[in-house]
């Protein structure tokens, strides 16, 4: 996904190998996060605590979050939603995909990126 985002142009991508290093980007007040994309089956915590500690921070309120799953199922979504999720990604995704959800978080810059926003 990094490299999908990165090859899009226009975003600062910073990575974690799991929930612990996530959390202490997120927690990092020299850190400044517009848009998280979480795993929900990352090593501990997993992305359903990671998002919980986020919904939790005052000084993360405005942060949206898009989890990625492997899992299409009913109980996970909705488990999703009730933890404050708005987004939801299931994987794999293609640069297609990730290219609409990231254009959903910013205002179209081109003629191009409108006519894509206007489409999505």
């Amino acid at each position: 996904m990094q490299k999908i985002i990165t090859s899009i142009g226009g975003h600062q991508v910073t990575t974690a190998e799991d929930g612990v290093a996530a959390w202490a980007l997120l927690d990092d007040p020299g850190r400044y996060f517009d848009l998280v994309f979480l795993d929900l089956s990352m090593p501990p915590p997993d992305g359903f605590e990671v998002l919980k500690l986020i919904r939790q921070s005052h000084a993360l309120a405005s942060v949206e979050v898009v989890l990625c799953t492997g899992s299409n199922d009913r109980p996970t979504i909705a488990k999703a939603i009730q933890s404050g999720a708005r987004h939801y990604l299931v994987k794999p995704c293609t640069e297609e995909v990730i290219r609409a959800k990231l254009l959903q978080f910013r205002p179209p810059q081109t003629d191009v990126e409108r006519r894509l926003a206007g489409a999505a």
